[in-house]
């Protein structure tokens, strides 16, 4: 049983961890190839996710055997089919809403480490009206090298001065697994996010499959 304390800084993925945007994603992938799908890996597309964007939709196009010469072109029209089309109908888990809300007025510090662009994430942020709960977002490009290192972690907790050991960082993927383990920060994991099988997100200090489970355990966990 895990009796340590945390401080109240928090800092959270965004894809698969606050937000189902899966569906949405492969929804776009449909609506620019809709005679692609037998050539589609949904299970490998929905992993790739954890890097991010773009290396998902680029593996989704190999997976559609577009022509190599067109790949720049096919890129920049499957982004914009997404992000004109798609990119509002992503769902927050259930819970999460609250729970950001609660932890908000509570006086918890929020943070966002996500290897998602940083246009795409304001767009979704504002959109939901999460914003002014995160005190601080890292987002794919912010910093050199994306999660799993473990730069985009210890830059938000920098920003939050905040030691490693006395946050907690909370997804849903063996990616946020490795970057919670290679910054030396506690992990709290999605188990319904983008993951294969539990195994990938050891080690971790707690699993939970809905918010509200997770804002009883902080509750429990928070230091005096």
């Amino acid at each position: 049983m895990n009796n340590q304390t945390y401080s109240k800084t928090i800092i959270f993925d965004l894809d698969g961890t606050l937000l189902d945007t899966w569906p949405s994603l492969y929804a776009a992938v449909l609506a620019f190839d809709c005679t692609g799908k037998v050539r589609l890996d949904p299970d490998a597309l929905r992993l790739r996710l954890s890097d991010g964007i773009g290396p998902m939709l680029s593996l989704a196009l190999r997976q559609l055997n577009r022509n190599e010469a067109e790949a720049h072109d096919d890129y920049r029209q499957l982004s914009e089919t997404y992000e004109n089309d798609w990119l509002y109908e992503a769902k927050p888990f259930e819970g999460s809403q609250a729970m950001l809300h609660e932890l908000h007025i509570a006086g918890y510090r929020l943070g966002l480490c996500t290897n998602r662009d940083p246009a795409s994430t304001k767009a979704l942020l504002d959109h939901f009206g999460w914003d002014e709960y995160f005190v601080t977002k890292v987002c794919l490009g912010d910093v050199e090298n994306a999660k799993p290192h473990p730069d985009p972690l210890l830059t938000a907790l920098s920003m939050l001065d905040c030691a490693p050991g006395d946050a907690l960082f909370v997804g849903d993927s063996n990616i946020d697994a490795l970057c919670a383990a290679n910054a030396n920060v506690p992990f709290a994991a999605h188990l319904g996010g983008y993951h294969s099988h539990q195994s990938d997100l050891d080690p971790c200090v707690m699993t939970f499959s809905h918010f509200s489970n997770f804002a009883g355990w902080i509750g429990q966990h928070r230091q005096p």
